[in-house]
């Protein structure tokens, strides 16, 4: 079975609900999240003025921003997103989203429905109540992320309201993440009224792992082996290598304290 990995703080919470926080539009620390080029500003006059003379919206500014302001409010009011990545070692992901090395990465089975569709039709008409049929496109499918300088851009605004393509590409300087990410609609998310997020229920059963940081102290480590022990998760923990700069993954033993944790190992060790 192939694996999908999420860094992330950790919340005692975790396993007892398992859920993971939706980023919505304006929670991204990359301001090019769901915004899409323009792709006037690249033409010349002359090119500009004939794709205006085709449009209705183009040539009507009122028309213009109606058309804009619904699209943003659509699709981007609509959908939140969950990112996962390829490798549980990356020491940039462990420092950034794992609270400096002292979280967690959770090992997600990529091959479960949850990842290929479960959610796929899962928006709600306000009017009928009834689902939605592939409203928008990408939705419940785990998708890689593309890097690359040229921003997807649009020329009428509609392109908004379905278009999430652009979803699915970063600048190249976000390579390292190796991300993959799935959107879901906020319809079948769980919504945190007080704090105004939404959440999206995993099953533990496709969990196949959680790692725990090389700086996590050593009680906290207990007490999530004792968790996971009764959901029949299996643990793994981070040492830093002995002599390079990587990360070796372990089957979790109280034994590697000790192990580890002597006058001729201090350089595999940070908090304990």
């Amino acid at each position: 079975m192939s694996s999908i990995y999420k860094y992330a703080v950790y919340r005692p919470e975790f396993f007892e609900n398992f859920y993971l926080k939706l980023s919505c539009f304006g929670d991204f620390n990359d301001p090019f999240e769901m915004v899409m080029g323009n792709y006037f500003l690249s033409m010349s006059e002359e090119e500009a003025e004939e794709i205006m003379s085709y449009s209705n919206n183009l040539n009507d500014p009122t028309s213009y921003n109606d058309a804009a302001l619904d699209a943003k409010c659509g699709v981007r009011a609509s959908i939140g997103v969950i990112c996962f990545t390829a490798k549980p070692d990356n020491l940039l992901m462990w420092a950034h989203y794992a609270n400096n090395h002292s979280g967690i990465c959770i090992e997600f089975d990529s091959s479960a429905i949850h990842f290929n569709g479960k959610f796929k039709d899962a928006s709600i008409c306000e009017f009928t109540g009834n689902t939605i049929k592939d409203h928008y496109k990408n939705i419940g499918i785990l998708k890689k992320v593309e890097y690359q300088l040229e921003r997807l851009s649009y020329i009428e605004p509609q392109e908004f309201e379905s278009n999430t393509s652009s979803w699915f590409v970063k600048s190249p300087e976000w390579k390292y993440e190796e991300e993959q990410r799935m959107l879901i609609s906020l319809d079948s998310a769980i919504r945190d009224s007080n704090n105004n997020m939404y959440f999206f229920e995993m099953e533990p059963t496709i969990i196949k792992s959680v790692i725990l940081g090389c700086q996590m102290q050593a009680s906290v480590k207990s007490e999530i082996f004792k968790k996971c022990q009764k959901l029949g998760i299996k643990v793994k923990e981070v040492f830093i290598h002995a002599h390079q700069f990587k990360l070796d993954i372990v089957d979790y033993s109280p034994e590697n304290h000790r192990k580890y944790f002597n006058e001729y190992n201090l350089n595999r060790i940070t908090h304990y």
